[in-house]
């Protein structure tokens, strides 16, 4: 009887359930932190001349961490084509924690599980359903590129909480508010700034949809330039004026932003065939290999104990069954409310994933799988709510099913246990072990 009313005071109480899964997340995802140990001393880690071979860096961490080692050795304007949140949060955690695996990414960890807290809040906004929450929660949880990018000392575990949490607020009507994390997303990694046109076409699809007069539309961008735009634009200039007034890189937060444009644009690649271009992010991993952060590889037999992958899931793939159904709902229920999940689902995809699609296939700018995570984490808030609407609870489960097993296929560091069982079932030869 006890445990009966324990388990019952559990599902009543919306912000108990929607910590479960964060705190889960945190108890799978901190002990692989220090998976990636260094071997040799930061002050031979810093100048990429020799290599980084026994550094522990895993991925992007290459980049950022000998730039901020840099930085606290006194060499302020480094790595100065990104914006300087993200690392300084990095910064911090090194202070706190030594310069050390822990250091590096535990401040990234926690901004990941907030960013999976905040999805519960999303869904839950939507549809006041405890298990359509922790659905929502669950499928961002077991997203492996998101799993695994969310504890590395890199751009962007910071600036995706950023980026949802400005989400969250606008969808909440709080407007100004929203402003804040929207101006600390661009000071955390520049792809943010494509929240901007997203929460644009968001608010304006509403007029149009439901055919309202073009004055409507117009004051609907006018609030968000007014309330959202022009705050967010002024935190971010002056958050990058405190860095260049505090490195010495550039005379106005402006000049930073003219260089970082500059150097963006000319990331170009000639030959498409290395770039994991976006079309790939939402198909299997058939044509093209996964992309591989950090691997060992053990000779015999070929295996991977340690294997962090970049990799499109169930949850990616979703997108062909998604997009088509929150259509049919936006279609079937006008005039449709402000705010609507569907709308905002198709505008934000559209827009943000439209940029990347245009960057890469247009201007040839490289790109990379990970990017998608600005549109995967809110289609595992939508999928859930969306599939629910239509009464499609069984396909629901399937690609949940699907989700948690390719979590496990994929998981980055596998026991004995299950790599005896993986093997023995004859997929030694794929890249997942």
């Amino acid at each position: 009887m006890l445990k009966t009313n324990l388990f019952n005071m559990f599902l009543r109480s919306p912000t108990i359930v929607m910590m479960a899964t964060p705190l889960i997340f945190l108890a799978v995802r901190f002990p692989l932190a220090p998976v990636a140990w260094p071997s040799r001393s930061p002050m031979e880690c810093i100048n990429p001349g020799g290599g980084f071979e026994g550094c522990g860096f895993i991925f992007d961490e290459a980049h950022y961490l000998p730039a901020i080692r840099r930085i606290m050795l006194g060499e302020r304007a480094v790595n100065l084509e990104h914006p300087p949140l993200s690392k300084m949060i990095i910064w911090l955690g090194i202070a706190l924690l030594g310069d050390n695996p822990w250091g590096w990414r535990t401040f990234n960890v926690l901004f990941s599980a907030s960013t999976v807290f905040i999805a519960g809040l999303l869904a839950y906004r939507f549809m006041k359903n405890l298990r359509i929450l922790i659905l929502a929660q669950l499928l961002l949880l077991t997203d492996i590129t998101f799993f695994n990018v969310s504890g590395l000392a890199i751009l962007d575990p910071p600036a995706l909480f950023f980026m949802m949490l400005t989400l969250y607020l606008y969808v909440s009507g709080r407007w100004l508010l929203s402003s804040i994390p929207l101006g600390l997303a661009m000071l955390s990694k520049s792809s943010s700034i494509l929240v901007i046109p997203a929460v644009l076409a968001i608010e304006m699809a509403y007029p149009v949809i439901n055919g309202e007069r073009i004055s409507d539309l117009i004051d609907r961008a006018k609030n968000v330039v007014r309330k959202i735009v022009i705050p967010s634009s002024i935190i971010f200039l002056l958050g990058l004026g405190v860095y260049d007034a505090w490195s010495g890189a550039f005379p106005t937060p402006l000049h930073h932003l003219d260089f970082i444009l500059r150097y963006h644009s000319g990331l170009v690649f000639q030959d498409p065939k290395p770039v994991e271009m976006p079309l790939s992010w939402i198909i299997p991993p058939i044509a093209r290999q996964p992309s591989a952060f950090y691997v060992v590889t053990v000779q015999p037999p070929g295996w991977h104990p340690v294997a962090f992958w970049g990799v499109s899931s169930p949850l990616w793939w979703s997108i062909w069954l998604l997009i088509p159904l929150a259509y049919v709902l936006v279609r079937d229920r006008r005039p449709i409310p402000n705010p609507s999940l569907e709308a905002l689902f198709i505008a934000w995809t559209v827009v943000t994933y439209g940029s990347l699609m245009a960057l890469a296939y247009i201007y040839h700018r490289w790109v990379y799988s990970f990017y998608f995570l600005q549109v995967s984490i809110l289609m595992a808030v939508a999928l859930p709510v969306i599939l629910e609407r239509n009464g499609l609870r069984l396909i629901l489960k399937i690609i949940l099913a699907l989700q948690i097993l390719w979590f496990i296929m994929w998981f980055p560091v596998k026991p004995d246990w299950l790599l005896d069982i993986m093997l023995n079932l004859g997929l030694g030869e794929v890249p997942w072990i």
